[in-house]
């Protein structure tokens, strides 16, 4: 009795998927082994798994009979489409090192496995009946047991370059839409693997809005996979932005979209996934320290961490940063024109970020205001500055687009 069907089912199965593909012959032999050695269908479906993770090697198990009855049941369904490529053969070979068979024994075994396929002829992989050699379709069901029509892709061949989704059909609605806008692009190819019949769709360009149409289509569906020039990413990685895309898309304004006028919140990096906008509450004006200027009298002027706002908007936009939309040259500018420091005591344009409380930073502020005879003071801390209104923000967008030379967007009327 095989004590491991698995890894018996799977030595078998490892030669059968070696050239990548498998002919009805080989599905037929497969199952009829399977059936005479009473193996349960869950352990067949065990081992074909652990050939699609790319886990398996040749492993003999049980007794040197058992040995040699796996390397008999390799060779039959290796020989059953009458094809031994040169793969196979080497598996084959490393078989019998590791059991201690020698050349003059497999050709003996070999033989008998030849002589005994041409008696019983073929196997029908649909309904397990017997065919002749020479036969094209089974006699029982009609299936086609020819060797050159019936072969199965068991392998997809991910190109080296560009870009390639996978995925597994699905019962998904949206399964049947992404499956036709796949096979519109080139390189279109598909294979059997375990129960499953899974696509793959090639980009050769690496254009990631030739691929973004297909990416939408398949947001429903959890078996997919994407490759970025032969290296499998993470999906979310790769197309974190498509969900941002596919609004885009829709907006009445794309462009004023990605600044975020649609939800109020106007920022200037030409990307609302930044989460850096420009209002009088955002965190990102606290980013940097207060220091005394030389020029201005001993005043105490507000200097901007710039390298921080690189660093929020690396993070940020980090799952966004393969969106055809984003143009990271436009936020460089925006940075440059940015001004270095404030003093929001004279600028007419910025004032104090107040706290009532004193937080690491901070400076107190005093104010004094003078009205009908009484001086009434104001006392808080501040540990940062807040912009008035949009007048600096226009200034800043209108340099930067000159520069990186964006013409398509009025900032006049984006900031009305």
């Amino acid at each position: 009795m095989i004590t491991d069907p698995v890894t018996f089912l799977a030595n078998i199965a490892l030669v059968a998927h070696a050239d990548g593909k498998l002919s009805a012959s080989e599905l037929g032999q497969l199952e009829a082994i399977r059936a005479e050695l009473k193996f349960k269908k869950g352990d067949y479906t065990a081992a074909i798994r652990l050939i699609e993770q790319g886990s398996h090697k040749m492993t003999p198990v049980g007794s040197f009979a058992d040995q040699v009855l796996n390397l008999e049941m390799i060779l039959r369904v290796a020989y059953s489409d009458d094809d031994l490529d040169q793969t196979e053969a080497g598996l084959v070979e490393e078989f019998c090192k590791a059991v201690g068979i020698y050349q003059d024994q497999l050709d003996k075994i070999c033989h008998e496995v030849m002589a005994s396929l041409k008696r019983h002829g073929k196997v029908c992989p649909s309904c397990g009946s017997s065919a002749d050699a020479d036969a094209r379709f089974c006699p029982k069901c009609g299936t086609s047991v020819a060797f050159d029509e019936a072969s199965i892709r068991v392998e997809l061949d991910i190109p080296p370059s560009g870009i390639a989704i996978e995925f597994a059909e699905s019962s998904a609605a949206s399964f049947p839409g992404a499956l036709e806008i796949a096979k519109t692009g080139q390189g279109f190819q598909s294979c059997q693997k375990g129960k499953k019949t899974w696509y793959l769709a090639v980009y050769p360009t690496g254009n990631l809005t030739d691929a973004l149409p297909l990416a939408q289509a398949l947001s429903g569906i959890r078996n997919r996979r994407v490759y970025f020039n032969g290296a499998e990413k993470q999906w979310d990685e790769v197309f974190g932005f498509a969900w941002c895309a596919s609004q885009r898309a829709t907006a009445y304004r794309p462009i004023e979209y990605c600044f975020g006028k649609d939800e109020n919140r106007i920022n200037p990096w030409g990307c609302k996934q930044a989460r850096m906008d420009w209002t009088d509450w955002a965190n990102w004006f606290s980013y940097g320290r207060w220091e005394k200027g030389g020029s201005i009298g001993g005043k105490v002027q507000w200097r901007f961490d710039k390298e921080r706002f690189k660093h929020e908007l690396a993070t940020n936009l980090f799952r966004y940063r393969f969106c055809p939309h984003l143009r990271a040259e436009l936020s460089e500018a925006v940075l440059r024109h940015l001004p270095d420091t404030v003093l929001p005591e004279s600028d007419p344009n910025w004032q104090y970020n107040r706290q009532y409380e004193e937080v690491p930073g901070a400076i107190k502020v005093v104010e004094k205001d003078r009205s009908d005879g009484f001086v009434l003071t104001n006392e808080y801390w501040s540990d940062g500055v807040r912009p008035k209104g949009l007048r600096v923000l226009a200034d800043i967008l209108s340099k930067a687009l000159a520069d990186i030379g964006g013409s398509e967007m009025s900032v006049q009327h984006l900031l009305k």
